[in-house]
């Protein structure tokens, strides 16, 4: 993609905007006032500024999942999110799960990601790797483009936040039950899907309460040759979910919000594609028995105090998570020790902030203080013969940060934030193999300035230009799989500006609103994979990268009934400077990858959908949602194919009752969700199959 079209689709869909504002300003002054009853786009509020505003007033990129999107089956997990936010590609396989948001991605496995994940405003440390399952939630809200800014570390390619929903105060009651049968390799096999909440006033108009369960099984469709298993796939998961508030004074909201997830799952689902071991879809032949829990409690207490002419807002927050797995170090029949990991990680944290509440002064800001205290206990064993590695990671962080909104004419506003870090580490690692043992630690100390700048320009209420200008970077941390002394144990952060323009509104009296943004990113002391003599794999800061983009969103009410959806993305991701060790039969070779394609960032990725509700009666929906070729690797060599998948539902809504027969991935797309080089050959993990599935639910 080139400067030149960049500039000229810019040109175009301004243009667009325009013809679009002219009728709808016509017709405004025509009819003097809506009519009664006009079929528009209901307003969707979000807090991607921490503060409540309408999401066409957000100077930037921001997607948006509903409540009645998130408690769907086919939008309740991560893969939902490349439907509604183009440029986005997910990985969810046994070895990590990530969301890849403008074709960043931090190293291979590291415990650090550069798309924050929040829940109920606490930060997960590891990111979407320790987030629960979606459900209970009131809304997610995918942020684009470094956040740091308001959010500190591990947003530099944005962020996203999740809320379960506020206790009610009155009697509510609703239960789901999904069965559903998932296409494997020689039958269909069986999966549930149950979830409850109850919620209600324990003290009247004083406090309030809520609990909230799910619950899934399924053996999965995976088939081991070597003994015949068939619960290599297996899912074993629940979640619960609660809520306390409390009206602790005529201006003070008090919430208690707690989310605990544990999963137990088969960890036999990657297979050899090419080589002597190679095998079809979702056929594995694993000598060992491999399995994977995983434990995640999220909890969050949230004080509200309103005065006269400000909001304070204290956040405490703990997190809790736990990861022990089995893995066959092959993934095949070879007589090979298994990986072992035992990981543990709790984090304190404790955010203060204290803004302006009215939505509609020409001076709108906001200030914080943050701090928070991690420890990482991680136990990996690896390798024939054994390795071990025993690693103690401490960390602690302060942060002050603020925001300023400033009208400067009645359509120009321009915006203000910045946010100053501070992070200290330590790390200690004990390695234990055949030829001895051995202890090491380094310390890794950082002050980071996170500057934002934002201009915007009103075309008309509800349509606007902007621009924005941030700073984002990935903290350092620690080669806690492979180091093998102090000069390999760390690794420094990296640094990426990122410049956006774009456009936003509602037309068409408001029945259609769209978005449009451009955006460019320049990383510096990119974090790398590479190899040194012995082979010994590092993190280390030796690359440069840029990527280039357009993104194109509409949400459209076609009629009372019909709705419906777009988007479009295209990014040009790639290394501008990277040369690193790579091995080519043994010899380790220094290779410039300069010039190839950032891993995991389509040129282009597209979803479209059309969704019909009577209200009380038939329902509907459809829609596909693809993308371009993509690799998986930064040499390039591990391809994955252009795919669309197509999910649809139809069902009934019978008073507070309602039924619905579904069915995701409809024609057996595979796509990959991992793929790596190995002696043997390409291994890759095959992507969710094809399901087909009956929900009933019932509200109270």
């Amino acid at each position: 993609m080139t400067v030149y079209s960049l500039r000229s689709v810019l040109l175009l869909s301004v243009s667009a905007l325009g013809m679009l504002t002219g009728p709808a300003r016509a017709e405004e002054q025509a009819a003097g006032q809506p009519q009664a009853g006009a079929i528009e786009l209901a307003p969707v509020v979000v807090d991607a500024r921490q503060w409540q505003e309408d999401v066409q007033r957000v100077p930037g990129a921001v997607d948006v999942l509903a409540t009645d999107s998130l408690g769907n089956p086919l939008s309740d997990s991560l893969g939902a999110i490349p439907k509604v936010s183009p440029n986005v590609q997910i990985e969810q396989s046994s070895v990590q799960t990530r969301v890849v948001i403008r074709g960043m991605t931090s190293a291979n496995t590291a415990l650090q990601d550069p798309v924050g994940y929040f829940v109920n405003d606490v930060a997960l440390p590891h990111g979407v790797s320790q987030a629960p399952q979606l459900f209970d939630s009131t809304q997610m809200t995918i942020l684009k483009g470094p956040q740091g800014a308001l959010y500190g570390r591990n947003t530099e390619a944005g962020a996203i936040k999740v809320s379960t929903q506020d206790p009610d105060w009155t009697p509510t009651a609703s239960a789901s039950l999904a069965t559903s049968a998932r296409d494997g390799v020689d039958d269909w096999e069986p999966a549930v899907v149950a979830a409850g909440r109850l919620s209600g006033a324990v003290v009247e108009d004083r406090l309030a309460a809520s609990l909230a369960f799910r619950t899934e099984q399924s053996d999965g469709v995976h088939h081991n040759l070597f003994d015949g298993a068939s619960d290599g796939g297996k899912t074993d998961r629940w979640t619960l979910s609660t809520g306390l508030a409390l009206q602790a004074g005529p201006e003070t909201d008090v919430t208690l919000k707690s989310v605990v997830e544990q999963n137990n799952n088969g960890k036999q689902r990657m297979r050899y594609l090419t080589g002597p071991y190679a095998t079809g879809r979702n056929t594995t032949n694993y000598n060992t028995v491999s399995w994977d829990d995983s434990t995640s409690a999220i909890q969050s207490l949230k004080v509200e105090h309103h005065l006269d002419d400000l909001t304070l807002t204290s956040i405490t927050g703990w997190t809790h998570y736990e990861r022990d797995f089995q893995m066959d170090l092959d993934g095949g029949p070879l007589k090979t020790l298994p990986n072992l990991l035992s990981h543990q990680d709790d984090a304190l944290s404790q955010e203060i902030r204290l803004a302006s509440p009215d939505q509609d002064s020409g001076l709108r800001w906001l200030a914080g203080l943050y701090a928070y205290q991690e420890w990482t206990d991680l136990d990996y064993q690896s390798g024939t013969p054994r390795v071990g590695r025993a690693t103690e990671i401490d960390q602690s962080g302060l942060a002050a940060f603020g925001q300023v909104e400033v009208a400067l004419t009645d359509r120009w506003r321009a915006g203000v934030g910045s946010r100053v870090e501070w992070i200290r580490q330590n790390g200690a690692q004990t390695l234990v193999s055949s030829t001895g043992q051995g202890a090491y630690e380094q310390t890794l100390e950082q002050v980071t300035l996170l500057p934002r700048f934002t201009l915007s320009y009103d075309l008309q209420p509800g349509t606007m230009l902007y621009g924005s200008y941030a700073r984002g970077y990935l903290p350092g941390g620690y080669n806690y799989g492979m180091a093998t002394s102090a000069s390999t144990l760390s690794y420094d952060p990296e640094y990426s500006w990122t410049a956006e323009i774009g456009a936003k509104g509602r037309f068409v009296q408001d029945r259609l609103g769209a978005s449009l943004a451009l955006f460019r990113t320049v990383t510096t002391d990119k974090q790398i994979l590479d190899l040194v003599p012995g082979g010994t794999q590092t993190i280390s800061n030796a690359a440069r990268a840029e990527i280039r983009g357009l993104e194109v969103s509409a949400d459209a009410r076609l009629s009372e009934r019909w709705t419906s959806f777009a988007t479009l993305g295209l990014q040009h991701g790639e290394a501008t400077s990277y040369t690193t060790n790579v091995s080519q039969g043994g010899t380790l070779v220094s290779t410039d990858l300069s010039g190839n394609r950032l891993p995991m960032s389509a040129s282009s990725t597209y979803s479209l959908g059309v969704r019909y509700d009577e209200g009380e009666g038939w329902f509907g929906q459809a829609s596909v949602n693809g993308s371009s070729p993509y690799y998986f690797d930064s040499q390039n060599t591990l391809k994955q194919s252009a795919f669309a998948t197509v999910d649809a539902e139809i069902g009934h809504r019978f008073d507070s009752v309602e039924v619905s027969l579904w069915a995701a991935n409809l024609f057996g797309e595979n796509v990959y969700s991992r793929a790596v080089s190995a002696p043997l050959g390409i291994i890759a993990e095959d992507g969710a199959p094809r399901e087909i599935g009956l929900r009933l639910s019932a509200t109270w």
